[in-house]
């Protein structure tokens, strides 16, 4: 590992992949603190090389078919260990343990060959109120030879004093689905955080057992935002395009485990707008926008 001062920002390299097993073990250490900055160092790793049965055991799980190029959401999990070490820094104001990921954007300039050799940086910014506590941005950056291809930006929320006059980002209208009324159901285990964990690491305790979710607030555990929002794309991927792809997602009611959600789309020329429910429709899980 190493690090050097650029500007104002602190540069760190890492020579491997942060241990998130080890992050979520000493996170319960770790209450926040009433900072209102945020800590000016960002976390870089240089060409990393994409094990492809990785790749594979995260399509099966996610539904992706199998090519030449990586699902975007797939860059996410590359980038996520490195949002996770920013987040578990003594100097992040927010505790990491029961931060919420409430919404999520993507920017993909073009296909990513699964060969090829990803920089990638994480750093975070506009540490901000939220309506039920605080919010602060995780972005992350993916390039190829000096070419930026993707970027992330995650949306993370810590409950805490409320500020009800705060302005919040709030999904599109979904009115024009009113008239979908068919879309496919996905029956989604007791275990599909467990599966997911398996092939992203992210182990966080509220997806992987009711056990270990209910002394975080949760009755049972919880699917990954990230595992719903890829299977959105898996299941749209071939109404998209393979480059110029904006997408945005925001969680809305967390998904219980077991549960049966059903998906509705509506499709534009250059714009599709879905809507992630239970069957009966009466619980709204994710709202995803795509436009090119």
């Amino acid at each position: 590992m190493r690090g050097s001062d650029a500007a104002m920002t602190k540069e760190i390299t890492l020579d491997g992949a942060p241990d998130l097993r080890r992050i979520y073990a000493t996170a319960a250490l770790r209450r926040g603190n009433d900072s209102d900055t945020l800590p000016d160092v960002r976390y870089s790793r240089a060409g990393i090389r994409v094990d492809v049965d990785d790749l594979v055991a995260y399509s099966r799980v996610c539904r992706f078919p199998v090519t030449g190029a990586l699902p975007s959401t797939y860059l996410h999990l590359v980038a996520f260990p490195l949002q996770m070490q920013v987040m578990s820094g003594d100097r992040f104001p927010l505790p990491l343990l029961g931060a919420v990921h409430v919404e999520n954007r993507i920017e993909a300039t073009r296909p990513v060959g699964v060969d090829e050799p990803l920089d990638v940086s994480v750093w975070a910014q506009d540490l901000r109120p939220h309506r039920r506590g605080r919010q602060v941005d995780l972005v992350s950056e993916a390039s190829v030879r000096g070419e930026t291809v993707w970027r992330g930006i995650s949306t993370y929320l810590s409950r805490g004093t409320e500020h009800a006059d705060t302005e919040s980002s709030d999904p599109p209208s979904t009115e024009q689905l009113a008239s979908v009324g068919a879309g496919p159901l996905w029956l989604l285990a007791e275990g599909t955080g467990r599966s997911y964990a398996a092939v992203s690491g992210d182990w966080n305790p509220i997806h992987v057992h009711a056990l270990t979710a209910r002394p975080l607030g949760f009755p049972t555990a919880i699917a990954h935002g990230m595992y719903s929002y890829a299977r959105v794309l898996a299941s749209l991927g071939p109404r998209l395009p393979a480059s110029g792809l904006t997408s945005r997602v925001w969680f809305r009611k967390p998904v219980r485990l077991p549960s049966t959600v059903r998906l509705r789309t509506a499709f534009e020329r250059s714009r599709t707008l879905s809507v992630l429910e239970n069957a009966t429709g009466e619980i709204e899980h994710a709202v995803v926008e795509n436009s090119w």
